[in-house]
């Protein structure tokens, strides 16, 4: 029941961002203000598009609920935030919270790998801040990504914590749903949420998280059972975020019951236990760009797609490695095309050549020596745009996006776009609008690890996930670790599970 006059009035915002640790630099509260959706806009959306908050705004809609509307701010993913960043950024988001008056739930989109200067996990903080403000008996859930690190900070201020299942995420508003029916049966009070969680020390290679194929097709059936279980009323296995120096690192799992306990705690370690018992599975090596280059000719099915997985600006990279362009410019591909490189000073004199003309540039290897020098071409300006656009693949389908100045350029038979601001290709909507058919190139080489199949894997003739030179190695022992405070497989062999 409402603890106000009229219908049940619920908080809908969040706070979003994936930090990777392992970056240089710090992320500036610019990058979170350039996708801050305000309470005046979120009372705007339509509720359809496929994110965590739309998900929401459309639940609460349909149980005939109150909009009590919060800021929505989402950073690009990147290196850690400053911790004067993240209290203003809070306490905007406490302002607007106390400023609402009284709630009967809060709903939260938050990442769950968000850490800040000095803080492994911000979404904890959020999490008990907000719980500060609206007492113990308002209900608090929240919808976390796949690539979650799952702390106790996190479990013990919220009622009921869901993370999505699918990688690429095409179930973000799917997930949002089912935590808006859970406050549903909150508010009846027919569910009274006790949720359990076990953090395993495991390290989930990304090739291994793709949930429409084997072998994280399991883990989705794995959880579609145990939806069926009388007492479980939500189940969610997060494989993690691994590129951040800190003990939160590492998959986990949760498990939600009415009221009982002991079946929770259970549950979520049974699940556990599979997943740690199938480890081996999770885990694959690495290929080079010319072997799986070499892998695809020997296929013969095309496009050949490489997944440039070390320079994923999805996962906070810096989208400029230049190994996989130079691979292509060297060996004269024909219809081949490397999407996106990030390179501001290059789009922008592009754009200045003008359509139709041939400029000489420089282009990646900016940002960092690790990511390989630039590659010098002579290309021709195709096509240019102000970098706006609206996907419309099935992962943000309706999500309008700016990329900045932005140019597809061509020298010989490698195409390439350039775009000014961090983002990995999720689907096809940025290239048609330049007018570049990705399905009639023979080669792609995406900066992405796993989102960009959403929309390229129906086009795609054979997909490898490759290690080129970059910053987000999938080479675990590679990376430099000091915290995780334990041992964690496969970087350790001998790994006690620790349940």
């Amino acid at each position: 029941m409402s603890t106000t006059q009229g219908p049940p009035r619920i908080a809908v915002g969040g706070i979003e961002h994936e930090t990777a640790g392992m970056l240089p630099g710090e992320t500036p509260i610019e990058v979170f203000r350039e996708r801050h959706v305000t309470p005046a806009e979120m009372l705007e959306r339509s509720g359809d598009a496929n994110t965590v908050v739309d998900g929401y705004l459309q639940g609460v809609r349909q149980q005939g609920w109150e909009v009590v509307p919060l800021g929505w701010v989402k950073g690009t993913s990147g290196p850690p935030a400053s911790q004067q960043t993240f209290v203003t950024l809070l306490g905007e988001l406490l302002v607007e919270l106390r400023e609402a008056g009284p709630v009967d739930g809060v709903l939260l989109s938050l990442h769950g790998s968000f850490a800040v200067e000095g803080v492994d996990d911000a979404d904890g903080a959020v999490l008990a801040a907000v719980r500060d403000v609206v007492g113990p008996d308002c209900p608090l859930l929240a919808v976390h990504d796949m690539h979650c690190n799952l702390t106790e900070a996190m479990i013990e201020p919220a009622d009921l914590l869901v993370v999505m299942r699918t990688y690429p995420h095409v179930d973000m508003h799917e997930r949002a749903l089912h935590a808006v029916d859970c406050l549903a049966q909150i508010l009846d009070g027919e569910l009274e949420p006790t949720m359990a969680w076990r953090q395993l020390p495991l390290l989930w290679s990304a090739p291994c998280m793709i949930s429409a194929e084997l072998p994280m097709s399991r883990v989705v059936e794995q959880l579609a059972q145990l939806d069926e279980h009388d007492e479980i009323v939500s189940c969610s296995l997060g494989v993690g975020y691994q590129w951040i120096d800190s003990p939160a690192v590492g998959a986990s799992t949760v498990v939600v019951t009415n009221g009982n306990s002991t079946t929770a705690q259970e549950q979520a370690d049974e699940l556990a236990t599979w997943a740690w018992e199938h480890r081996d599975q999770w885990v694959c090596g690495s290929v080079d760009p010319e072997a799986g280059l070499d892998a695809g000719e020997e296929l013969g099915k095309y496009p050949i797609i490489l997944a440039d997985q070390a320079d994923n600006t999805g996962g906070g990279a810096p989208g400029d490695s230049t190994e996989v362009l130079r691979l292509f410019v060297e060996r004269n591909l024909e219809d081949a095309a490397v999407l996106y490189v990030v390179d501001r000073v290059a789009a922008e004199r592009a754009q200045q050549a003008g359509v139709g003309e041939t400029v000489e540039l420089e282009v990646g290897g900016h940002s960092d020596p690790r990511l390989g020098p630039p590659v010098s071409m002579q290309a021709e300006v195709v096509a240019v745009s102000d970098g706006r656009f609206v996907y419309d693949g099935p992962m943000w389908q309706g999500v309008q996006d700016d990329v900045g100045p932005t140019a597809w350029i061509r020298q010989a038979g490698v195409s390439v776009v350039l775009i000014s601001g961090r983002q990995q290709p999720i689907d096809l909507a940025l290239c048609r609008s330049l007018g570049l058919d990705c399905a009639r190139m023979r080669y792609l080489s995406i900066k992405s690890t796993g989102h960009f199949r959403s929309g390229f894997a129906a086009i795609a003739g054979s997909i490898f996930n490759v290690d080129a030179l970059g910053l987000l190695s999938q080479d675990f022992r590679r990376l430099p670790y000091t915290r995780l405070g334990r041992p964690v497989f496969p970087r350790d062999v001998d790994v006690v599970r620790g349940w």
